[in-house]
């Protein structure tokens, strides 16, 4: 099944809310997924039985999860009971049951809109933490063993890449290759592509990390403050979606941000033609970021800055 887009899913939640007090206990039995691009990552089954409801859980051995992203998954697959289930003016409340622990709980109140769920924990405030959407599907499906490390997922992950952002993105290189380059028509049609760029954003249509490091690269070739936060902001994510060679834009971005707003860059990414100096980094922090953290975000060192400036200067 292909990852739903946040505005489908938010149509959801608000649905979900609005018809919480019809439901009944059979609304609520069968097997649920929730999804998290193209991986399942927890599979309850619930039971109706005597007027009760009891169930299991499955889900990664270990995780970490932070208002709706999930990191970390690895281990065996754990299968947890259902457990102190109860319907009540619509809402199933139930609390999922260590097998490893039986004081080990976790308490979940799930309302339904036919085969779509919702999930809050029960044991923080409603504005704490996003709820969890589940799916019904057909029994018999399991939870994905196959995450990769170092990457953050949300539900609209997917592992295919936008053909329409590559396209935006080789698009934007090609313009700055050859012997003339027209700035003028760059500038241009580089607006153009941020625009571009910009409703596949808002449409939740990148999806990899690729995709978001690509987008980096459009907005940075912006001509605002504005475009070179956002710029930072997708090389983040790009890192966050299992990237670590996008730490490079996103050191690069930030130092085009800070001399956009009359601020010193403070690893060294940026050098620029002035009439009076020639070729210069200023104005340029040495002091606060050490070679040994730009090291760390794959910038050059302080000694290979001077020598690209020197011969930067000695060109004609």
């Amino acid at each position: 099944m292909h990852p739903r887009p946040l505005p489908y899913l938010l149509a959801i939640l608000g649905s979900l809310c609005s018809v919480a007090h019809a439901a009944d206990i059979r609304d609520f039995t069968g097997t649920w997924v929730m999804r998290l691009g193209d991986r399942n990552i927890f599979v309850l089954t619930l039971i109706a039985e005597n007027a009760t409801i009891h169930g299991t859980w499955d889900g990664p051995a270990e995780y970490a999860m932070d208002n709706g992203a999930f990191s970390n998954m690895h281990g065996a697959i754990r299968h947890d009971r259902v457990v102190d289930a109860k319907v009540s003016g619509g809402v199933l409340r139930f609390a999922v049951q260590s097998g490893n622990d039986s004081k080990d709980k976790d308490a979940y109140a799930m309302t339904v809109d036919g085969d779509h769920a919702m999930l809050a924990d029960n044991d923080l405030p409603a504005a704490a933490a996003a709820p969890m959407v589940f799916e019904r599907t057909a029994p018999g499906v399991k939870v994905a063993t196959d995450w990769e490390p170092n990457r953050l997922y949300t539900s609209g992950d997917s592992d295919t890449p936008s053909a329409k952002m590559k396209a935006i993105f080789t698009e934007d290189q090609r313009v700055r290759t050859g012997p003339v380059i027209d700035w003028k028509k760059t500038s241009k049609t580089d607006a153009e592509r941020r625009e571009q760029t910009r409703k596949l954003l808002a449409a939740g249509a990148l999806h990899t990390a690729k995709d978001y490091e690509e987008a980096a690269f459009v907005f940075q070739h912006g001509d605002s403050s504005d475009d070179y936060l956002l710029a930072h902001t997708l090389a983040m994510v790009a890192v966050s979606k299992g990237d670590p060679g996008a730490i490079w834009i996103a050191s690069a971005t930030l130092d085009r941000y800070l001399e956009k707003i009359g601020q010193k860059q403070i690893f060294g990414t940026q050098f620029s033609f002035d009439p009076q100096l020639h070729w210069t980094q200023e104005p340029y922090d040495r002091d606060l970021i050490s070679d040994a953290l730009r090291q760390q975000l794959t910038v050059p060192a302080q000694a290979l800055q001077e020598k690209r400036l020197k011969e930067l200067r000695t060109q004609k």
